[in-house]
């Protein structure tokens, strides 16, 4: 009997041990027991554990073989083990990611396509592209696809825009073009093996796309590489931006990063050519402490109304344009406090804030949903003057209304609204002869489709405001993104709601992305934030927070502990390998029972 190492997808990292009659190439699949369950998992090869003749443990014996040829491109199976070590999360949980639901059941797989690896025929080329309207970056990359005629991947931060970027595509006649599926289940499994059996040439998709099994591909894309959906919202939370990187390296492929701006490691290393961000007379800085603020019941602060705002919002719907009010603060108020003691209103699951919302009738925790109602005394002091700060959208869309009356529709946009194909679909129709949006961030995304002719940020300070090193370059990236994205950008003003309108990070809508990241990357160097070293945020297994922090600073490691009811640690890192080294003894298989960490990387 051969002695086999099987990478069966689970929270741990290290590899099982199982027994067959034969060596298993690496890639395979094969069943085998994993406690009473049935598991696939994929072959290592022959394991470096030549015997086990002592008894010392027990070795379980391969149900199956599932596969004569391994099912994962050759690039693939390499970047599995990569992401596995990168992102601390192991090569199976990668190999969960990176693969469809009936791969890992063990369904079988069509043949593949035979093609030639060409690798060492060329060498890995990176490039570099930054131009802010949608149009001619689009213009940009079918002249790209000209030049690259091979295998393609093109990744965009939203399903929204793939859609945009492949109709234009048809439009041109570019041809075996495929948009890769932004759901799971049969129709991701049948574009999984048409795409490995070489049907589909250019696959054009979300970030999900950078793991279609497409063979060899010659050219990689990212649009928008900044963006952080890029940033995966489920574990491992992986970077695609990085994995896409990683595998133009492994395949010797051209790689471009493009979009509007560059990202901070971009900025750092390379500070691409920047080509007409410059907004001019567009741009509308008011200063909010001179701005008028309605008042409302239960609300002790309203929110700034300039002139500005109400001017260039009333010129829009002359014209027959929407008009976005945009405040990424949702609900009546963002947060309730007792006027007696001073206390906030929090949820005891989370900690934070508590907002008010439906008019102030009921509490919803902004992070895990809870909800109650408002209650009528103070749970603290059972004091009975209960008021709302930080004024949310529920406010600002009666002040819209109250504008624009009955003559023009006033929407309100979010991510926790219906906000399907089919109602986006719905409200670019009513606001077709002009409207006001009242929304959070996602709002933007109607720029897209509709004729916005003025953006107004409510309070642009509010996104810097975050306790998050990257909040400014966050509040930077959608204020400049407002401005650029979708139709007739040019002829779109952007108001900007300040305290401080235009010095810190706002210099940078005056001035460029340039302007903006020499001084950002100057302060964060100063810190150590990204990209001048990774970040680490570690959340240890259940009541296992303070030996991990022991151990972890026994092992030399810098590690920061937030306190109160945060059940995480934060590591600064600059050897990945010396934090994966002292991880690895809490991410063996062994460790099922207690649990296992989790850790989350901030890289720019």
């Amino acid at each position: 009997m051969t002695l086999i190492d099987v990478i069966v997808p689970g929270p741990w990292w290290n590899p099982l041990t199982y027994e067959h009659e034969e060596a298993v190439p690496a890639g395979n699949r094969v069943q085998v027991p994993v406690g009473p369950a049935k598991r696939v998992g994929f072959s290592l090869g022959v394991s470096s554990v030549t015997s086990n003749k002592s008894g010392a443990y027990r070795i379980r014996t391969i149900n199956k073989v599932l596969d004569t040829a391994a099912p994962l491109p050759r690039d693939l199976w390499i970047l599995s083990r990569w992401i596995g070590v990168n992102f601390y999360c192991g090569q199976g949980e990668a190999l969960r990611v990176m693969s469809p639901s009936q791969l890992m059941k063990g369904e079988e797989v069509p043949p593949a396509a035979p093609w030639e690896c060409l690798w060492e025929s060329r060498a890995f080329k990176d490039n570099y592209y930054y131009f802010p309207e949608d149009q001619e970056r689009h213009a940009r990359y079918l002249k790209i696809l000209q030049e690259h005629p091979g295998p393609a991947i093109l990744l965009f931060p939203e399903r929204a825009l793939a859609e945009f970027f492949y109709s234009f595509l048809e439009t041109e006649g570019v041809e075996n073009i495929f948009l890769w599926p932004s759901v799971g289940g049969k129709k991701l499994w049948e574009a999984w093996n048409r795409t490995r059996s070489g049907e589909h040439k250019i696959i054009i998709g979300g970030p999900g796309a950078i793991f279609a099994p497409l063979p060899d591909p010659q050219l990689i894309l990212v649009d928008e590489e900044s963006s952080p959906a890029y940033r995966m919202q489920a574990a491992p939370l992986l970077h695609i931006r990085s994995i896409a990187m990683q595998r133009a390296r492994i395949a010797n492929s051209s790689l471009f990063l493009c979009g509007r701006l560059p990202s901070s490691k971009v900025s750092l290393y390379k500070m691409p050519e920047e080509h007409g961000t410059s907004m001019g007379n567009r741009l509308i800085f008011v200063d909010m402490n001179r701005a008028s603020r309605p008042s409302f019941p239960g609300i002790t602060s309203s929110f700034p109304l300039s002139d500005a705002l109400v001017r260039e919002s009333m010129s829009c719907l002359k014209e027959r344009k929407a008009a976005l009010w945009i405040l990424d603060r949702k609900g009546y108020a963002g947060e309730i406090t007792c006027e007696e003691c001073g206390g906030t209103l929090i949820c005891h699951s989370c900690g934070v804030a508590l907002r008010a919302e439906e008019e102030a009738s009921r509490l919803v925790c902004p992070l895990c949903g809870y909800s109650t109602v408002f209650p009528r005394e103070c749970p603290k002091c059972r004091g009975l003057l209960l008021s709302g700060k930080r004024p949310g959208l529920e406010i600002v869309y009666k002040v819209a209304q109250a504008l624009c009356g009955e003559a023009f529709p006033v929407v309100e946009w979010h991510a926790e609204k219906n906000t399907s194909k089919k109602a986006f679909q719905k409200v670019c129709t009513v606001l077709a002869g002009g409207g006001i949006v009242v929304g959070s961030r996602a709002a933007i995304s109607l720029c897209d489709a509709v004729n916005v002719g003025m953006v107004g940020w409510i309070d642009a300070d509010a996104e810097a405001r975050k306790i998050l090193y990257r909040s400014r370059f966050d509040a930077y990236r959608m204020v400049l993104e407002s401005a650029w994205r979708g139709t007739n950008p040019s002829e779109r003003k952007v108001v900007i709601q300040s305290r401080r309108p235009g010095s810190g990070w706002q210099r940078g809508l005056k001035y460029g992305w340039k302007a903006f990241w020499r001084r950002e990357l100057k302060e964060r160097e100063e810190y150590g934030f990204p990209p001048f070293n990774m970040l680490a945020e570690i959340t240890p297994p259940s009541g296992k927070k303070e030996a991990l922090l022991q151990y972890l600073v026994d092992e030399n490691l810098t590690i920061m502990d937030p306190g109160g009811e945060q059940n995480s640690l934060w590591a600064f890192i600059q050897r990945p390998q010396k934090l994966k080294k002292a991880l690895e003894p809490w991410f063996n298989i062994s460790k099922s029972r207690e649990g296992f960490p989790s850790v989350s990387l901030w890289i720019d």
